[in-house]
């Protein structure tokens, strides 16, 4: 735990310095995110007079001739220049152990150092129900290590995490079987189709599916967001929504197509076709998103960054410059929660933000606060937000 301690104030030191590698400012990301306290603890190492402080106090340290010069250079620039040159000689000796102290006793304190947020708003978790070709519902949450058998002989494996559909050769019949899985507020779930193809359903999203695919095409409808990895067989997969139609043959991507929200399709790899209800289409190439407003055909493609639209099966909540609103419906739908604001102006501020998804909400609350920008209550499963003005 201790060398855990140091290796973070490395890599403070190295932010300070800006010779941070990206891999680098990943973990230190990371670790920032992981708390509160932890946030805290970094913006207060930053702060300049800090950082002065700090050096000041070990400069006893550093005997050599060439550390006299450094400081004589330090008393005719700007702070910015003063710390760059400075931890080229003794960042990596200094800092980190005035960084490591501050860490080692903010993690012993943390409890001490959670804000005002008592109320806990757990994060969602694997629930589902599955309903049947006659209509019978499962409660997926609740039923493990189970197998289950359509009327046309279609295996189907469960347990509380997943549903693995068994292709079944000796078919009983060429009419389609439906199944439906529902996936409720604050819940996920995962599927395998009966083809291979893998299915990652998020939170208030559906998908109706035949339990084994015609010969010539395979054709899912869905409500809400997924991410698809579909498997390659040479018939077309089509995924039906309410406000375009996507077509693959062997591909990895994500759909949101929640009601009264922009319908997005994001390529990861592969290539799909975008298709509206009037016949406009576009085919995407990695990297690309397609989004369609509500009630409007035309489609707008777009260069993205992957990582933001797909952190949700890595279990991580990642945003950039986004509309606070647009972040708080992600975040209502996942962790069952109701958010009010202030005026209409507080849901235009915008944030970034990158967390744990399966934490409970306190330190995503504590982030927003410590802009200097919100003040946040937490009544029940209720959060008011309002501007500081």
């Amino acid at each position: 735990m201790i060398n855990q301690y140091f290796y973070i104030a490395r890599l403070i030191a190295k932010y300070l310095s800006e010779e941070i590698s990206e891999e680098e400012q990943v973990e230190l990301i990371g670790w920032r995110n992981e708390s509160a306290g932890n946030e805290r603890l970094f913006q207060e190492i930053c702060r300049e007079e800090n950082i002065k402080r700090n050096m000041q106090k070990r400069q006893a340290f550093s005997t050599e001739a060439g550390w006299v010069g450094v400081q004589k250079k330090i008393q005719h620039h700007r702070f910015r220049y003063r710390l760059l040159n400075v931890c080229k000689y003794a960042a990596i000796f200094i800092l980190p152990l005035a960084i490591a102290t501050a860490v080692l006793y903010n993690s012993t304190n943390e409890h001490d150092a959670i804000s005002h947020v008592t109320e806990q708003i757990l994060p969602g978790s694997k629930k589902a129900v599955l309903i049947l070709d006659n209509g019978e519902t499962i409660d997926l949450k609740s039923t493990s290590g189970v197998e289950l058998k359509e009327k046309d002989g279609t295996i189907i494996q469960v347990d509380s995490t997943t549903l693995n559909y068994q292709q079944t050769p000796d078919r009983k019949s060429d009419k389609l079987t439906y199944n439906k899985v529902n996936v409720p507020r604050g819940g996920e779930y995962q599927l395998t189709l009966s083809d291979g193809s893998k299915v990652q359903l998020n939170s208030m999203s559906s998908i109706r599916f035949p339990v084994q695919f015609a010969k010539d095409c395979r054709l899912v409808e869905l409500e809400g967001e997924a991410y698809f990895e579909v498997s390659k067989t040479g018939q077309p997969f089509i995924v039906k929504t309410k406000g375009m139609n996507i077509e693959v043959l062997g591909t990895t991507f994500n759909i949101s197509a929640y009601a009264n929200e922009e319908y997005q399709t994001t390529l990861v790899n592969g290539s799909v076709r975008v298709q509206t209800e009037d016949g406009s289409n576009r085919i995407l190439k990695p990297s690309e998103q397609a989004c369609i407003t509500p009630g409007s055909n035309q489609i707008n493609v777009r260069n993205v960054d992957t990582a933001f639209y797909t952190s949700w099966i890595h279990g991580k909540i990642n945003f950039k410059d986004q509309r606070l609103e647009d972040i708080m419906k992600t975040l209502a739908r996942w962790y069952d929660m109701e958010v009010i604001y202030e005026n209409e102006a507080t849901k235009d501020l915008r944030f970034g933000c990158y967390i744990n998804r399966y934490n409970e909400i306190t330190p995503l609350v504590n982030l927003l606060e410590q802009t200097g920008r919100v003040t946040i209550t937490v009544e029940g499963k209720t959060i008011k937000i309002f501007t500081n003005h």
